[in-house]
């Protein structure tokens, strides 16, 4: 079973054999690939052209015959660790970034202020002669930068905090 909520309104879909269901009600569903970021749906004899606007874990937002919408995926593994509460361990807060190894930083990337999500880059850091991005770990505000372009730093050297 999977729970998908569609701008923020949940709906379970499951399938069974070769049917799928939405809420236990029986889907005639039939999917067609257009290209990689588009396909065309016909759901109950309608006909719709679903677009892939972005898509970052399990969240996605796409357009479905012009108008967007917010996706949210989630399966049995993800319901019921939020059931049990431990979906709150993957999302904890990160508070600072370490250096992972020792090197010289060669430039800077995010500043106070600056707002990045998981993935951003922060800074550039020269180990052994080759450049490493070091990347944002989570979301969140950069509250404080602790080094300089040019600065020498060793391994678990604290590099800047989140606010």
């Amino acid at each position: 079973m999977y729970e998908i909520t569609v701008n923020g309104k949940p709906y379970q879909l499951r399938r069974e054999a070769n049917s799928l269901y939405l809420n236990n009600q029986p889907l005639s569903l039939d999917l067609a690939r257009i290209d990689e970021h588009r396909l065309h749906l016909l759901l109950d004899n309608r006909s719709y052209t679903v677009e892939l606007l972005s898509k970052e874990d399990k969240n996605l937002r796409v357009l479905v015959n012009g108008q967007g919408f917010e996706l949210q995926l989630r399966n049995e593994l993800d319901l019921m660790l939020e059931k049990l509460g431990l979906n709150q361990l993957a999302e904890s807060k990160v508070n600072e970034v370490k250096a992972p190894m020792p090197g010289l930083v060669l430039r800077l990337i995010a500043g106070p202020g600056q707002e990045v999500k998981k993935g951003d880059p922060l800074l550039v850091l020269e180990s052994m002669k080759m450049e490493n991005v070091i990347k944002s770990p989570g979301a969140g505000i950069v509250d404080k930068v602790l080094v300089s372009a040019g600065n020498a730093v060793e391994k678990g050297q604290t590099l800047l905090r989140f606010g």
